[in-house]
């Protein structure tokens, strides 16, 4: 039976892939801060309720006699929704380019489906993508897991009178040396997280 029990425990085992991703800083965050108790600036906790406006919307949907407010959405995104995000983006692109809201707007669950979903579609084992340090922490183990290869380049304080995260940046030489055949992706946080650095025009057409 111990030989029977041990055999089924082997086969639900984490898959390879994910050996060595298991930690997660948060976690051990949380912990911590159930722990020592400290004023956790970590992590968003909102201290504000739904708007009422909200639930009245909501309210009138679910309560409503329109059986099609009951069924799925489009996978890809709302039609009206993904219309008003090409519209939008449209002009803030300068109209050089309309975005087809039907083949070019893919809505997800927040930036971590987004971003898992781009890796995972577009990384190939092999492939190399670029990780500005610091970073967050989902970064890394999603290119793993997508087959892919990290490849890290530092934000470096400038002078010795660093105030600000502005002051922070990347040296030109290191940022172009880690380009190459394989670089798939560059993974840009635009204002950066954690350091919170906000990259200048000058900055972003380097890295463009």
């Amino acid at each position: 039976l111990d030989s029977l029990l041990q055999e089924i425990m082997d086969k639900l085992q984490l898959a390879d892939k994910y050996k060595g991703l298991e930690k997660n800083v948060w976690v051990e965050f949380i912990q911590l801060a159930k722990d020592y108790q400290p004023l956790n600036l970590g992590q968003g906790f909102p201290d504000d309720l739904v708007p009422e406006f909200v639930l009245d919307c909501l309210r009138d949907a679910v309560k409503g006699d329109n059986i099609m407010m009951h069924q799925y959405a489009r996978a890809f995104g709302h039609p009206r929704l993904v219309t008003a995000i090409s519209s939008l983006y449209s002009k803030l692109m300068g109209n050089i380019h309309t975005i087809d809201p039907m083949s070019e707007v893919l809505v997800t669950n927040g930036a971590y489906g987004a971003l898992f979903t781009v890796l995972m579609g577009h990384v190939n084992p092999g492939d190399e993508v670029i990780i500005i340090e610091p970073y967050f922490d989902c970064y890394e183990p999603m290119v793993r897991i997508a087959g892919g290869s990290p490849v890290f380049i530092p934000l470096l304080p400038s002078g010795s009178g660093t105030q600000s995260s502005k002051d922070w940046k990347l040296d030109p030489e290191t940022l172009k040396n880690a380009f190459n055949h394989k670089t798939k992706a560059i993974i840009l946080n635009n204002p950066n997280n954690p350091l919170g650095k906000v990259f200048s025009k000058t900055e972003l057409e380097e890295l463009c």
